[in-house]
């Protein structure tokens, strides 16, 4: 049965707003002017292997106008290799950038989304620096020079801001890792939408920013703890620390909902969905990827990887039933094949003036829009789509959307 969702938060008035995420932690807003976080370590000297990996969301312009994202080196000289920058620049893509050259990425990632960005280094492999968005590779290469920064008289690690305090990050930032080796793809993807236990192998910094509360005033709170077992402090320069800017703001989502399924973002995991309304009673059966309660409630969900566990914010769901016009556009629709390898073919229950439809991934990120005319059927083009579950939101001339789960092969 299709079921018509109204949530409890407050959403605008747009045909995309039938995607909410749920936060199990919070982030960092930096305001691009002097804000930045300050370390006490380096994570990993000389040409060692090393992972950076983060979750960003910025709208910032940074072609030709750098957005560091996590830097450590010296910052007084240019000698080559003495300074590991991990930033945004040309076309707003990532670049690694060693002081004497650098890797450029191909991906945009100021469109005021989340993004999960990483950068491996490994002097050993074939490409010595990998760029990673969403967990996917965007870009591989070699530069010239390798990395050279030692412990002694070096800046330590430092995020939002270049060691030598230009090229400042704006937006909100959340999960800094850095690990002392470089994680494949698949180890990118097996932990990304968790958060850690802290005690991981290879682990040597871990900033989860979990300390203040979004938007209100956390002018107290102007440090934060390295988790790993580095177990350094990150002190909070500049920040005002309260209001919605500049201060804690809320994390990237690690559930999404979309109609009255909930789905929690990291895949490859272990679930329990739990009921919140009473002490996070564990739901019975309820341990899949996805969940669609059967009654209005509050809802969360424990995610297992690798024995480590974490439980994602509290989601309103409120489940009614369709009126009888909605239930005349839901009733008897059709998508398949479903899963697919390439095209989906859509049948309605009858011929519409105008249907619009969109094609939204798990994490809430909009991949593709059309608008038919006049029909009863259409099909829409995958092949050009990553693999993945997605959600198919339909909207036929004033009636109300309909929601279906589409598995891209």
């Amino acid at each position: 049965m299709i079921k018509k969702l109204q949530t409890k938060m407050l959403l605008p008035a747009c045909f995309a707003a039938t995607m909410l995420t749920a936060n199990a932690q919070t982030g960092l807003h930096f305001d691009g002017v002097d804000d930045y976080v300050q370390g006490t370590t380096i994570p990993v000297s000389g040409n060692g292997a090393r992972t950076i990996e983060a979750w960003i969301r910025t709208t910032k312009d940074s072609n030709g106008n750098q957005s560091v994202i996590c830097d450590w080196g010296h910052s007084s000289t240019w000698t080559t290799g003495n300074r590991f920058t991990f930033n945004i620049l040309w076309s707003n893509t990532l670049r690694l950038e060693v002081a004497g050259g650098g890797i450029n990425g191909n991906t945009a990632v100021n469109d005021g989304l989340w993004h999960h960005v990483a950068v491996t280094f490994n002097n050993s492999a074939t490409y010595k620096v990998k760029l990673y968005v969403d967990g996917v590779l965007d870009a591989e290469g070699n530069m010239g020079n390798n990395p050279t920064v030692n412990t002694a008289t070096n800046t330590k690690l430092r995020l939002g801001m270049r060691v030598d305090g230009v090229n400042l990050f704006e937006g909100d930032m959340d999960e800094v890792r850095v690990w002392d080796y470089a994680l494949t793809e698949a180890e990118l993807q097996s932990r990304m939408n968790v958060e850690l236990c802290g005690d991981e192998a290879g682990l040597v910094a871990y900033f989860p920013l979990t300390e203040g509360t979004p938007g209100v005033d956390n002018t107290g709170i102007t440090t934060t703890s390295d988790m790993s077992p580095t177990n350094d402090t990150g002190t909070l320069n500049n920040f005002a620390l309260t209001g919605d800017t500049s201060n804690w703001v809320e994390g990237h989502g690690l559930v999404s909902l979309s109609e009255t399924t909930l789905t929690a973002a990291q895949t490859g995991a272990t679930y329990q969905w739990v009921d919140c309304d009473n002490d996070n009673a564990v739901l019975d059966g309820a341990t899949a990827q996805t969940f669609t309660p059967e009654a209005s409630g509050n809802y969360a969900v424990e995610i297992t990887v690798d024995g480590c566990v974490t439980t994602s914010g509290c989601m309103a769901v409120e489940v009614e039933s369709l009126g009888v016009e909605d239930t005349l556009f839901a009733n008897n629709l059709k998508v398949y094949p479903n899963p697919t390898s390439g095209n989906v073919k859509v049948i309605l229950n009858g011929v519409y003036e105008t249907v619009d439809a969109q094609l939204v991934s798990i994490t809430g990120k909009v991949v593709a829009q059309y608008q038919f005319s006049n029909t009863n059927e259409f099909a829409i083009d995958l092949n050009n789509i990553n693999s993945g579950l997605y959600f198919l939101n339909l909207k036929a001339d004033q009636l109300d959307a309909a929601t279906v789960k589409v598995v891209k092969m």
